[in-house]
């Protein structure tokens, strides 16, 4: 059954985010953030839990990045996703 819910900046279809840091010794580490979406007009929002290896970077270095990717990288996506960068040192080899 169709629902309308009217205009609203939804993300839909919802989107992956990417999201990468580095870490003190300047390792990338890249996660895919399930929990994200548009929050105001020039504005996203995304929910991370401490225990990523991302977030640990982002809280040390004060900078990370934010990509939305296409079909055409579904593997890299689910690589990111699925690896953890507590576990895997450096997920970009």
């Amino acid at each position: 059954m169709r629902k309308n819910y009217g205009a609203k900046p939804f993300s839909y279809p919802q989107p992956v985010f990417i999201i990468a840091a580095y870490d003190e010794n300047g390792l990338p580490n890249a996660m895919n953030a399930a929990w994200g979406g548009i929050s105001e007009m020039k504005e996203i929002s995304i929910c991370i839990s401490e225990g990523h290896k991302t977030t640990v970077n982002i809280l040390k270095r004060k900078a990370f990045t934010v990509s939305m990717a296409e079909v055409g990288q579904v593997v890299a996506c689910d690589y990111v996703g699925i690896v953890s960068g507590n576990k895997v040192t450096d997920k970009f080899a």
